[in-house]
């Protein structure tokens, strides 16, 4: 009976996917297939990638356009707190198929409903007391493997999503290439190779996909953008929500995307723009430049455009790996590929997705 281990490397940053950095993981891509060259969608942040990941539908659909803002303080023009479609554990759980979340963001329980999982950790997004906690009170790797390898060891859990998460906080605090940053992605690494090895009872039947949410890029001497600043920008805007190298923008009732667009294009460090629909536009910053918040991250970030490339491996025993490494080496992944894959992968329907079935020849 076929099992999907779908695991996301929180931040990782594309040229730390290296048989240096993850050797496990590179090997196991040598033996499947992997691609360098997949895209997440703008803003390129955790909550609106995990939700294409794990729904199939582009932000527009899914409903969750940023991370900019914690779930229930998300303003209703900037999209939802929460996924508004159905996600892969939406649809094992309506055909009793075993699955599992196990997040190192606790707070993705409640963006991504994985609370349909049948089984969770932190149980109900609540950290345990005691819990090891990275810089931002989130578990740390360590914190998450023992439940991690326990839901990789249950046969009776036949989808396993397993998020690793401390390798962003690293990144955000210390730059992408830091040393504890490289560090802390090997560690990821070694956990993901404990993941294999606590699978391999059930190897010829199990396909393991990896994959990164989105990239991150250090901080430079470029002063933040503060597009409010700049009166082109006021006199098309009404509001603005920041998420790292891009910004979702309200614009004033019966502004033309076009105009605002020139108003963007005339500001320094905005290298491009495109429309969210509903009078939603996302501006996108040039590489090493960050839109002005409140709270800037310290030495690295992510939201834009040079933080949207993103790698995915496949591998493992089951016959249709070999179909998913030839299609994501032919033409790169996007995030909402995988949902409707893992469904083929598991006999189950998801209609209504935006994304490829990788397997549908």
């Amino acid at each position: 009976m076929t099992r999907v281990l779908l695991l996301g490397i929180d931040g990782c940053p594309i040229h730390l996917f290296s048989r240096d950095v993850m050797p496990r993981i590179w090997a196991l891509s040598d033996a499947g297939g992997r691609s360098a060259d997949g895209r997440a969608p703008l803003p390129s942040s955790t909550y609106p990638c995990f939700s294409s990941i794990l729904t199939g539908c582009h932000p527009a659909r899914h409903g969750v356009r940023t991370t900019a803002s914690r779930p229930g303080a998300v303003p209703g023009w900037a999209g939802q707190p929460r996924v508004v479609v159905p996600t892969l554990f939406d649809v094992c759980r309506a055909a009793g198929v075993g699955s599992a979340a196990i997040q190192g963001d606790h707070l993705l329980l409640s963006v991504l409903r994985t609370e349909a999982a049948g089984v969770t950790w932190p149980p109900g997004g609540v950290v345990p007391p005691e819990t090891p906690l990275d810089a931002h009170n989130y578990p740390t790797n360590e914190a998450v493997r023992p439940s991690l390898l326990a839901a990789a060891a249950d046969p009776a859990v036949r989808f396993l999503f397993g998020q690793i998460n401390e390798g962003d906080t690293l990144g955000h605090d210390l730059g992408p290439d830091h040393p504890q940053t490289r560090v802390c992605y090997a560690g990821a690494d070694t956990l993901v190779g404990a993941v294999l090895d606590t699978a391999a009872p059930s190897w010829t039947e199990t396909v393991v996909i990896i994959v990164s949410d989105h990239g991150m890029e250090p901080r430079t001497d470029h002063p933040p953008i503060d597009l409010m600043a700049y009166p082109g920008i006021s006199e098309v805007a009404m509001d603005m929500l920041v998420d790292g190298g891009a910004a979702l923008i309200r614009l004033r009732d019966g502004t033309a995307p076009t105009r605002a667009g020139t108003a963007l294009g005339a500001v320094p460090g905005v290298g491009g723009w495109s429309s969210a629909g509903h009078g939603v536009l996302i501006a996108e910053a040039q590489p090493g430049w960050i839109f002005h918040d409140r709270k800037l991250p310290a030495k690295g970030f992510h939201g834009g455009p040079s933080t949207a490339r993103t790698f995915a491996v496949v591998g493992g025993g089951h016959p249709a790996v070999s179909a998913i490494a030839r299609a994501i080496a032919a033409q790169p992944p996007q995030h909402p590929d995988w949902a409707p894959t893992i469904a083929h992968l598991l006999g189950l329907a998801m209609p209504g997705v935006g994304g490829r079935d990788l397997l549908a020849g």
